[in-house]
């Protein structure tokens, strides 16, 4: 059986009463900070499984592609004619497994004490006490006591809150489609909004890869089909917490309806249920901002090669790369030795290095090996105690400041005088997907089609079909 359907057989009930605790989480340390992601991978944007670093779909899905996602090109809300149905009907079925037929669970706060919930027209349901309260309007306030969740003058073990036909609900002031489940774990609240992973995804692609115009509509598609496979991916991913993924950079960047758009919305419709599969399973579609000029196995993660995912050149012709057009095509950062002293010290652990730390000067700073994209996969470090490495992705961690780490690992560096000088270029890990590429791929006529295998090459298009 494979690990989709190992997810699915952990599945929770499927009405909107909360699921069982199930220990299937990976642990979080696996998940790393990244910037947005796309998938991820935990303080940028993408996508999920922490044995793989990733965020986002995070990811680093989710990077958030802070630096250039949200486009000043003139957005136009008019989407080019397409026929979804006709569309999909060229695609062979993915059949989803039975335990997967339910709406998807987004982990919109987690860990809270109170929040305030709103709409017009809504239903509450209080389990624990059996009572269900129709046609409320205005807002309830919600708080977590003891291991009970009080709703005003009501106590509960958790409570579901249904909004009335094409109405939505306010959580804390912001707007989302479907249901609000709140829970109550290690007595802090954990609120859930549960809907169709097709009104989930039109929370996320505007988030992730930007409100872009017309000329660009195949690279919304491409944002579109690479989400939806993340979710139906990562169904049941965070179980123990009650919910699929989280709304963060940890996975995808959700922020319900928002950032809503009709051009990403018709993005999303017209590839409905389009997903990604290699050898019949869905894959991990990881996506980052910026590549630089070459994509990135998951080497850089520490984890044995995947086919789909391995080291691509992504340049349009000799002098330039798909992505040039990122303010993160190329960067410098400019360290003086107390600073990077200073850096190394606090990020020792973070970063994972391995020899001695207690260090008051750096004298050599040395890239050892390099991976076909050309990211650093060992850095050395000579201090006044010794040696001590650092793998990988890991390295952004090495020189983070506040809660930035380094644009990417692709980078040189060098000692100029009293200050160490880092030549780099990419934004995020650089695995699958080059957003800030398929933008520029989908303005110069290439199709979400071939731009999907252009990053993940090998694989398939499916549509998921369900048997309900």
């Amino acid at each position: 059986m494979n690990r989709f359907s190992l997810l699915f057989l952990a599945a929770g009930l499927v009405s909107c009463a909360p699921l069982p605790p199930l220990v299937t989480d990976p642990p979080q340390e696996a998940q790393p900070a990244e910037e947005a992601a796309t998938a991820t991978p935990q303080n940028d944007s993408s996508t999920a499984t922490e044995t793989v670093a990733a965020k986002t779909a995070h990811s680093e899905v989710a990077e958030a592609e802070s630096p250039d996602s949200l486009s000043k090109e003139n957005f136009e809300p008019i989407a080019p004619a397409s026929n979804p149905e006709a569309s999909r009907q060229n695609y062979p079925t993915w059949t989803l497994p039975a335990e997967a037929q339910r709406d998807f669970r987004v982990g919109i706060q987690v860990g809270v004490s109170k929040a305030e919930i709103s709409g017009s027209h809504y239903t509450i349901e209080l389990h624990g006490k059996g009572e269900k309260l129709s046609d409320q309007s205005g807002t309830i306030k919600i708080s977590a006591s003891g291991s009970k969740i009080a709703v005003n003058s009501e106590k509960a073990d958790s409570v579901c809150i249904t909004p009335a036909e094409n109405a939505h609900l306010s959580v804390d002031g912001r707007e989302y489609r479907g249901k609000i489940l709140v829970i109550n774990r290690s007595k802090k609240l954990t609120i859930i909004n549960i809907l169709p992973i097709e009104n989930y995804l039109k929370g996320v692609v505007p988030n992730e890869i930007g409100k872009l115009d017309s000329s660009m509509f195949e690279a919304l598609k491409v944002q579109a089909v690479a989400a939806r496979t993340y979710a139906y991916r990562h169904y049941n991913s965070r179980s123990s917490l009650g919910f699929d993924v989280y709304a963060t950079v940890q996975d995808q960047v959700y922020n319900g309806c928002a950032n809503e758009s009709a051009l990403p919305s018709a993005a999303i419709d017209s590839t409905a249920g389009i997903v990604l599969t290699f050898e019949n399973e869905l894959i991990e579609a990881y996506y980052h901002s910026t590549c630089g000029g070459a994509t990135e196995g998951v080497e850089t993660w520490g984890i044995s090669p995947v086919s789909y995912l391995k080291s691509q050149i992504d340049k349009k012709n000799a002098d330039s790369s798909w992505c040039i057009a990122s303010s993160y095509s190329s960067w410098k950062k400019v360290y003086s030795e107390k600073e990077l002293v200073s850096l190394f010290q606090k990020n020792f652990k973070d970063a994972r290095a391995n020899g001695k730390s207690g260090f008051s000067k750096i004298q050599q700073v040395q890239i050892r090996t390099t991976l076909p994209g050309r990211r650093i996969d060992t850095l050395e470090v000579l201090t006044d105690k010794g040696i001590f490495t650092v793998q990988g992705d890991k390295i952004r961690f090495l020189f983070k400041e506040g809660s930035k780490i380094l644009p990417s690992s692709r980078f040189t560096i060098e000692k100029n005088g009293k200050a160490w000088v880092l030549d780099g270029s990419g934004f995020g890990h650089g695995i699958g997907m080059c957003q800030m590429g398929a933008r520029a791929r989908a303005k110069a006529g290439q199709s979400f089609q071939e731009i999907l295998q252009a990053y993940y090459p090998g694989t398939s298009l499916q549509c998921v079909h369900s048997e309900q």
